[in-house]
């Protein structure tokens, strides 16, 4: 029989989307039932739940061959008329004026803009991620972290994973309570309960931080982590609100420094690479918050892989996170495009590179 161990749960409440909030529901109910005693099922985290599978305005698609025919109206092709249009190679999406494809001649085709269908089996209709961050209680001071991989935990740190006939295996993005740190022939693991460790690289782990310096105690902040692929957002010394985010690579590094947000765009095009192993073309993405030049914080309904480094430089968050940052961060928006100025100063962005330390250092 499996043995039986205690894991408390972090006690969050999910309120991202303007107007919505929930509270922590089966997560509180677990949490008072730990302290009587035992949990007779292994839980380790609050169960996580989604409000919405897809708060985004459209539809998206990735284009899935290259080059490809965009012709005013489906009609055309058949007639000999000439695209208007050839889209380059490389990682490109459309919207889809209308998820429905329109069929003419037998063939389906799809509106991406105003006046532009291309044949549906060009494209690949894929569904955003529904991931989203959670809201921190005011005076909750643990470190806690999101299970990046589905992970199986070991009795002690360095040692293997359990053998046992059920063996405990914590979810990939199940949110976690750190307890313990320990390195262990300079590998670091993480308690996360009793008689439960998980290795730390396994981890987009989330710690209280202090304000950068030159930053006032009244003033909202961001923290961007790219050793942990974590984002906090702080109002003064307070943390409100942390996320998994998907950074730049080796290849395109995220710039590192302290900012403030210089402009928001509500939605717009991005494109950008060298050559045809890195082109990409994106449209109408929306929820940018630029801090460094051409670097910024904004949506990326393209991938899932939050935790990990996925970007050409900028940081990525999943369409809830970005719409909750987006309503949170000044400059207040108040058309499509936004600048800071004087009177409506840019939220600062705090970005940098710090591994969690050992328990005693």
């Amino acid at each position: 029989m499996a043995r039986v161990r205690k894991f408390f749960c972090l006690l969050l409440f999910l309120s991202l989307l303007p107007g919505r909030a929930m509270g922590a529901g089966g997560c509180q109910d677990e949490l008072a039932s730990s302290e009587g005693g035992e949990f007779t099922v292994k839980q380790f985290v609050c169960p996580f739940q989604d409000m919405e599978a897809n708060i985004l305005p459209v539809s998206y698609a990735k284009v899935t061959d290259y080059p490809v025919p965009v012709y005013r109206r489906p009609e055309d092709e058949g007639r000999g008329v000439a695209p208007v249009r050839i889209t380059g190679d490389g990682f490109i999406w459309v919207s889809l004026s209308d998820p429905r494809p329109v069929l003419v001649d037998g063939q389906e085709w799809y509106k991406i803009n105003e006046g532009e269908y291309v044949r549906a089996e060009y494209l690949s209709i894929r569904e955003p991620s529904g991931f989203q961050g959670v809201m921190v209680p005011r005076d909750f001071n643990k470190k806690f972290a999101w299970m990046i991989f589905h992970t199986r935990v070991s009795n002690e740190p360095g040692q293997p994973p359990a053998e046992e006939e059920d063996p405990a295996v914590v979810p990939r993005r199940a949110l976690v309570i750190i307890h313990e740190i320990k390195e262990i022939n300079k590998v670091k693991w993480c308690r996360i309960g009793t008689g439960a460790w998980v290795p730390y690289r396994r981890l987009g782990m989330v710690s209280l931080n202090r304000r950068p310096e030159g930053v006032r105690a009244d003033e909202r902040w961001i923290e961007v982590n790219l050793t942990e692929q974590t984002l906090s957002a702080y109002e003064g010394d307070r943390l409100v609100f942390a996320t998994l985010i998907s950074s730049g690579d080796e290849r395109f590094p995220t710039e590192k420094g302290l900012f403030r947000l210089w402009m928001k765009v509500g939605n717009g095009k991005m494109s950008g690479g060298e050559d045809d192993s890195d082109r990409y073309f994106v449209e109408d993405v929306p929820w940018h918050m630029y801090f460094y030049k051409s670097f910024g914080i904004h949506t990326a309904y393209w991938h899932d892989f939050f935790g990990l480094p996925n970007s050409h430089g900028c940081v990525n968050v999943s369409p809830k996170d970005a719409l909750w940052l987006f309503e949170w961060t000044s400059p207040q928006s108040r058309s499509n495009w936004q600048k800071a100025s004087q009177a409506d100063p840019g939220t600062w962005v705090w970005v940098h590179e710090t591994p969690v330390t050992v328990d005693g250092d």
